[in-house]
Order: structure tokens, then C-alpha cells, then sequence
């Protein structure tokens, strides 16, 4: 082989594993579930997250913290082309919806997250992430739609009841209704750390609103 050759094949090599990298980076949220809010401070965060931070260090987009950024439009084009020559694939749309909320750009990441729910409508992390997305683009009710569906095929759904609680509590402001998914929720996971604070919130709501407070 000749030495030009054999050197354009090796700078292919490295250039094809940076972006496999990159993309593995960035993609790397693509598992976490989304929450409406943290119950302490009413910011956007990952289940489980602080604000604006995801777990291990490292920021929404997937990177560790101080690196630098990477060309987002890169990344969505990348990952359209994979749809399109992969059109039966759920996990590919999954991953642009999931690219997008992460960005805040809800409104692109419903369209994807449909896209890969009509390829997988018994996704209900899926389902309930739309619902989520929804929720922050001020649609409430059907923010609760979609986690209606995602309860229905698992009513135990840990991340969706604690969404319905909030959804209820801060959207729509059906105290009923959230304080159902609370005690639900509450029986499944005593010791999540939201619940004191969102018990807090529905007790001083009802307390305003001057309905009674179901016994416990």
C-alpha cells in the first residue's frame, strides 16, 4: 500500500472514531427519564438531576463539565439521515427528541417523540417524556393524556405519577387528582425525596382553595 494511502485511511480511522465519540457523548442522556420539575425549586431537570445538570458531572447535552461545545446542527442533521435510511428504528427519533428537550426546544422534541411512538406506542418513558414536553409548551390537559397512556400500560410508573402530581398541582390545579397520584405515588416509594415538599404545596393549596384535605 502506499504511504499516502495508507495514511489517508488512518486520519479516516481517527476521524470516524471522534465522531462515533462525540456522538456516544452526546447521546448519553438518552436513557434518563424526564421530570416536570424538582419539587424544591420548580426548575426543568432530569429525574433525580439538579437544575440544568445531569447526574455524573456532567451537563444537559451529555459532556462532562468544561468541555467544549459541539456543533448541535451537526448532530440533528447526523441523526435525521439515520431516520430517514432507518425508518422502522424507534430509538432513532427517540434520540432527536430527546437531543431536542435537552436543548429546551420542546416543541421539536414532541414532533420526534411521536414519531418514535408511532414506531413504539408501549414506550411509556417515551410517552411520559412527550407528556412532559407538552406540559412545558403550556399544554397541560394533554400533558396528561399522555401520562394517562403511560399509566395504563404500567400504573406503577414511578417518574409518570410523580409528573401527574405536578402537572395537577401546578397546570390544570386539579388538587384531587394530584393528591390521588400522591398517595400512589407514596405507597410505591415512601422515601422519594419530592414528596414531602409536594404534600407541603397540595396542602396549602387545598388549604386556600377550602377543600378538605383527604385523611392520610
Amino acid at each position: 500500500m502506499k504511504k499516502e494511502t495508507l495514511l489517508t485511511a488512518v486520519v479516516f480511522l481517527v476521524v470516524g472514531f471522534l465522531a462515533g465519540y462525540i456522538t456516544a457523548a452526546q447521546m448519553g442522556w438518552s436513557g434518563r427519564q424526564k421530570g416536570v420539575m424538582t419539587a424544591a425549586s420548580g426548575m426543568p431537570a432530569e429525574s433525580g438531576g439538579s437544575p440544568g445538570t445531569a447526574q455524573g458531572g456532567t451537563t444537559p447535552s451529555g459532556l462532562p463539565e468544561g468541555h467544549p461545545p459541539i456543533d448541535n446542527a451537526l448532530i440533528i442533521k447526523q441523526l435525521q439521515e439515520e431516520a430517514q435510511q432507518n425508518p422502522k428504528d424507534p430509538d432513532i427519533p427517540l434520540k432527536l427528541a430527546n437531543f431536542f428537550y435537552d436543548q429546551r426546544q420542546y416543541q421539536q422534541a414532541i414532533e420526534w417523540y411521536e414519531k418514535s411512538l408511532a414506531l413504539n406506542p408501549k414506550n411509556v418513558n417515551a410517552r411520559t417524556d412527550l407528556g412532559t414536553a407538552y406540559y412545558y409548551t403550556g399544554q397541560s390537559s394533554e400533558a396528561l393524556k399522555q401520562y394517562s397512556q403511560s399509566l395504563a400500560i404500567d400504573p406503577d410508573h414511578k417518574p409518570t405519577l410523580l409528573n401527574v402530581i405536578v402537572v395537577n398541582l401546578e397546570g390544570t390545579h386539579k388538587l384531587a387528582a394530584a393528591r390521588r397520584a400522591w398517595e400512589h405515588l407514596h405507597k410505591l416509594d415512601p422515601a422519594n425525596p419530592n414528596l414531602q415538599s409536594l404534600k407541603q404545596k397540595l396542602d396549602a393549596a387545598q388549604g386556600s382553595s377550602g377543600d378538605a384535605t383527604p385523611s392520610q
